[in-house]
């Protein structure tokens, strides 16, 4: 018989709580066991999420997990926990290859055999850990070469998962960029995934520099790709040869030839 407790559990995670206290966890490869009433559905419920979120914190501290500036760690079950009804002090384990922060971060719930049995029930349980932070996300999809205006972004606590650091947390580092790749509705807006507005399109005639030491000679080339400032881009000059510089701010391809020794 399986008993349906918590429809919905979800726990923020203070950041490594046992760390601050001065407090160790359980060694690696040591189950997580707090003794728990049985006669009590919630009671045996939070026991079991106390053990998970003791693991959750071991396995980062392992993993020398760093929490992001300003994000923080919730920790849930996407369903429903079902637990065994008659579950005798039970001990959670973590499976082997599997640590947070994850969508799907599994556990193994065991139970104490009953007098007389010689094993007790166990399931296992997915639990999902995300790492939250205020950061721009769109507010309608965005094709690729779109160029962005302030009504595309706003500001929301997105679970930043694989983006990391790349995901931008100003909208104003993205207005005006154009995006490379296609942005779906409510989606997360990292910083590689924009560029600045092309100043040179490909068969543009562009003006060009090259740099030596002590002078400096001016001239024009035709671009042979789009650029934006900063790109660095390929050109083919009036006798045929191809050459490539970088755009600076002023719209000019600087060719540097001088040796760097």
């Amino acid at each position: 018989m399986v008993a349906r407790w918590a429809s919905r559990l979800t726990l923020i995670v203070s950041m490594l709580p046992a760390l601050a206290l001065g407090q160790q966890g359980p060694a690696a490869g040591e189950p997580a066991s707090v003794p728990a009433p049985e006669s009590n559905p919630q009671a045996m419920t939070a026991v079991i999420v106390a053990q998970i979120r003791g693991l959750v914190d071991r396995q980062l501290r392992e993993n020398n997990f760093v929490l992001p500036t300003g994000a923080r760690l919730e920790v849930s079950f996407p369903g429903t926990l079902m637990i065994p009804q008659r579950c005798i002090q039970p001990i959670v384990e973590p499976v082997t290859g599997r640590k947070p922060p994850g969508s799907a971060v599994p556990y193994v719930i065991r139970c104490a055999p009953a007098p007389g049995a010689q094993q007790g029930p166990s399931l296992t349980v997915s639990v999902r850990v995300t790492v939250l932070k205020n950061v721009v996300v769109t507010t309608r999809a965005l094709a690729n070469n779109s160029v962005i205006d302030a009504g595309d972004l706003v500001m929301a606590e997105a679970d930043i998962g694989a983006a990391g650091a790349d995901a931008l947390t100003n909208p104003a580092d993205a207005i005006g960029r154009t995006a490379i790749r296609n942005l779906s509705a409510g989606s997360i807006v990292p910083r590689s995934a924009l560029r600045l507005p092309l100043a040179i399109r490909s068969g543009e005639t562009v003006r060009i520099e090259i740099v030596g030491v002590g002078f400096t000679v001016s001239s024009e080339a035709t671009a042979m790709q789009n650029g934006a400032t900063g790109d660095t881009i390929r050109l083919r000059n009036s006798e045929g040869q191809t050459l490539s510089g970088r755009l600076d701010p002023r719209g000019v391809v600087v060719i540097d030839i001088r040796r760097s020794d």
